[in-house]
């Protein structure tokens, strides 16, 4: 005859019970485990975060990253209403920096060379800047500083700062950088303030090279020479 001590109400209970916890334990470890694999994809992220914003070798932001600040600003500046606003900054201003000589650097020393010397000069900018601002590497040999709340006269002075410094400390190397500073005005996109910073800067490079142009005497020259063409 068949026992059926195992089939009483209190012993099916007590196995449902203990299947249950059981099985709830497994599950507590299982999402412990998940726990840690998002921790570790969270840190991951963050990882990657960091090295799309940052250049590899200067370790300045990278253009992306400025290029989206610059789009941002702009935003919210034709936007008063917006929250960022907040900050108080009522315009900005933008310097393109570009070292001189860095071919013959590159040439003599070969591109570790131009290596070291471009890291210098990134970090003696960047020193040379408030903290508020934002120094990136825009592209070879060009860095790029977005200077919040600085009008063109405060960028000019903040670019002379900075030549200054570069003509000092790395007067070994030949090199020196050509800046132009161009300030923001209601009305112009992202494209139209990065043309008018290229312009400044490529016409100081253009008029004796180791100089500060603002944007503004650029078209005061380009004035000028206008005039003098149609003298002839």
């Amino acid at each position: 005859m068949m026992n059926n001590e195992g089939l009483k109400p209190g012993n099916v209970e007590n196995n449902q019970e203990s299947l249950l916890l059981g099985k709830i334990r497994e599950l507590e470890e299982e999402n412990k485990e998940l726990k840690g694999k998002n921790r570790k994809l969270e840190e991951n992220v963050a990882e990657l975060n960091v090295d799309l914003m940052h250049d590899p070798l200067t370790e300045l932001y990278t253009r992306r990253y400025l290029t989206e600040i610059i789009k941002e600003t702009i935003s919210s500046l034709e936007s008063p209403e917006r929250e960022r606003r907040a900050e108080g900054y009522s315009t900005f201003s933008l310097l393109f920096c570009d070292l001189d000589k860095f071919k013959e650097v590159n040439d003599t020393y070969g591109h570790d060379g131009g290596d070291e010397v471009l890291k210098k000069v990134s970090a003696i900018i960047r020193k040379s800047v408030r903290t508020m601002d934002i120094v990136c590497r825009w592209g070879g040999d060009e860095i790029a500083v977005g200077l919040m709340g600085a009008d063109e006269e405060e960028a000019a002075k903040i670019a002379e700062k900075i030549r200054t410094a570069v003509e000092e400390e790395v007067k070994d190397t030949g090199v020196t950088v050509s800046v132009g500073a161009v300030s923001y005005e209601k009305g112009l996109n992202m494209e139209s303030v990065t043309d008018r910073a290229d312009k400044a800067m490529y016409w100081a490079k253009e008029n004796g090279k180791n100089k500060v142009v603002k944007y503004s005497d650029f078209l005061e020259a380009e004035k000028a020479k206008g005039q003098e063409e149609e003298k002839k």
